[in-house]
């Protein structure tokens, strides 16, 4: 999820280009009345509604998926400074153990054969899990493996195979981080050098689109409760195009760095033949102001539900385009990737990612044990 080095936010020259590419695009395409609708400030449930799900005084969990049979998923990344296993699974009875077994979280051995950084994961409605493998175990190193797709049947446990991603698809910077699968292609972002990976599963090429798009560069800094997000060395956390979901129908992507605004494309210009390279450049579309995030996750229904670091909140924002503050909780530090089970809750994990080893010169100042909390979600309609 975060860039290798320290380095500031991108300055004037990359801002500059994101407002003409955003005014180019308001004038080019009709500007929908949801656009005027800002997220509300006052949340719709009360304290009540956020409860413990599970702790640990271990690991920093920075993603949930939740199984259709009561278990759970955890995602513990090496770069936060994570020890042991990087993807657990907790069942009905709350027990927990590595996933899909010990030897695929192995810290040493073949990588072809282990998980080396999980950078992402998503459950497709088959029951099959999809993980992303970065090989960056240290975002301020290079790279020790290369990246690659874990694919999972979580009924059986078993891992199904695996998919290399092309090197030619690459940076020699690049930190892939944050995947979304629909039917045999999956989109993978990458948070080193901006932009969109777009790989077959079946033939397993990949292709590389929106190289270092404005939309998808850091221009602004992440804020939290303190201030800015910054590195240990002071300078502003500077993260590329790291969050990315597909809606249910694959139609669309949307994607964005951790700091900007929400960005949306058609995934139809990914396999277009006659498409040009300056028609690619504006397919990007701002889709939603939205605050520093720590993480998305897209329903059934199409609904995105939001984790907001810069007040500990969970927003959501429906297909319609209609913005909701679901909740605000001091609990809620540093809210991460949540989770969506199928009785109208969300999981939310987190990660104190500011007190973290990475931001902290190696030494956590994390606050044990961290906490997932269950929300249980309005029953009402979003306002007209």
């Amino acid at each position: 999820m975060m860039t290798r080095r320290s380095r500031p936010f991108a300055g004037p020259t990359r801002a500059l280009a994101l407002a003409t590419l955003t005014a180019g695009l308001a004038l080019a395409l009709p500007a929908p009345a949801a656009w005027a609708v800002h997220m509300p400030k006052v949340p719709e449930l009360s304290a009540s509604a956020l409860t413990p799900f599970t702790q640990s005084d271990s690991q920093i969990w920075d993603a949930v998926v939740p199984l259709p049979d009561g278990r759970m998923l955890f995602e513990a990344p090496a770069w936060i400074g994570n020890p042991g296993p990087q993807l657990s699974i907790r069942t009905a009875d709350g027990r927990f153990t590595p996933y899909p077994n010990a030897e695929w979280n192995a810290a040493t051995g073949d990588a072809a054969k282990r998980i080396v950084a999980a950078a992402g994961l998503t459950l497709l409605p088959d029951g099959t899990l999809w993980v992303l493998d970065s090989g960056v175990p240290d975002r301020k190193a290079p790279a020790v493996a290369p990246p690659k797709l874990i694919h999972i049947d979580t009924r059986t446990n078993t891992v199904l195979g695996t998919v290399a991603i092309e090197k030619s698809a690459l940076h020699p910077q690049s930190i892939l981080s944050g995947v979304a699968v629909h039917g045999t292609t999956a989109y993978v972002a990458d948070s080193g050098v901006a932009g969109v990976l777009v790989v077959d599963l079946p033939s397993a090429s990949t292709r590389r689109f929106l190289d270092r798009h404005p939309a998808l560069i850091a221009t602004r800094p992440i804020q939290i409760p303190g201030g800015t997000l910054n590195w240990a060395d002071g300078h502003a956390a500077a993260i590329d195009s790291s969050m990315i979901a597909i809606s249910p129908d694959g139609r669309w992507i949307v994607l964005q760095a951790p700091g900007n605004y929400l960005a949306r494309v058609d995934t139809s210009t990914f396999s277009d033949p006659d498409i040009t390279p300056a028609a690619m450049e504006e397919i990007v579309t701002q889709w939603y102001k939205t605050p520093s995030l720590g993480g998305m996750t897209i329903g059934p229904d199409g609904t995105l539900y939001w984790s907001d670091v810069s007040t500990g909140s969970i927003l959501s924002y429906s297909t319609g385009r209609i913005p909701r503050r679901l909740i605000t909780d001091p609990r809620l530090k540093y809210p991460g990737t949540p989770g969506l089970d199928m009785h109208g809750h969300l999981f939310v994990p987190t990660l104190q990612l500011d007190h973290s080893a990475a931001f902290q010169n190696g030494h956590a100042t994390v606050t044990w044990p961290v906490t997932v909390y269950q929300l249980t979600l309005p029953t009402t309609p979003p306002p007209p």
